[in-house]
């Protein structure tokens, strides 16, 4: 065997597991197959399955995710500290993959055994967690960015009410009030950044 690979379709409550391994011949086969929660008891359920069908510890194991928003970081960050090598693939490009491989149906399963045999099949980047920083000024920035689309709708929405036919003060006083709140907590992030 040349190299295990750990196929792992994340969602925001659920891990789909498949682990498959390439031999010498190019031929990929599926090992093993699994379900856990996507939580640290999840995590630690899934390196404890792997570890038991991880058989042959001197062949290479590799893991393979999409970048599913902010889903796959918890668990990506969870192997990566733990010393397995994993890599982070956009979900176009799996995409494609799996539609050149033939897999037409599309579940968490079949996704989790097409990422598990692009792993075994390639040799993929291994993915680095940035520094802490990057992801507290992300979260950040797109506060910020919410605040400003909120405030323009709100904004908007005002106008309408002012310049409607008829007015009404409770409305156009709860919106003032809303712009106020918005302004103050987007000086609130600009200070944050």
């Amino acid at each position: 065997m040349l190299k295990y690979c750990l196929g792992l379709d994340v969602s925001s409550k659920e891990l789909y597991s498949c682990l498959s391994v390439i031999d010498y011949l190019q031929k990929v086969t599926v090992k093993s197959s699994s379900k856990f929660l996507n939580n640290a008891n999840g995590f630690d359920s899934l390196v404890a399955w792997l570890v038991k069908h991880h058989k042959q510890k001197d062949v290479p194991l590799v893991v393979v995710m999409e970048a599913t928003g902010v889903y796959y970081e918890n668990v990506a960050l969870f192997l990566h500290l733990k010393g397995y090598k994993v890599s982070v693939v956009l979900p176009n490009k799996a995409k494609k993959y799996l539609q050149a491989t033939g897999l037409k149906s599309k579940n968490d399963r079949i996704d989790a055994q097409g990422l598990s045999r692009m792993g075994a099949e390639q040799s993929l980047d291994v993915w680095q967690p940035k520094d802490e920083y990057f992801y507290q000024l992300r979260s950040l920035t797109r506060q910020q960015q919410s605040l400003q689309e909120l405030k323009t709708n709100i904004n908007n929405q005002l106008h309408a009410d002012e310049h409607g036919m008829y007015q009404n003060e409770v409305v156009i006083s709860q919106l003032k009030l809303l712009i106020k709140t918005i302004n103050g907590q987007i000086r609130d992030m600009e200070a944050a950044i």
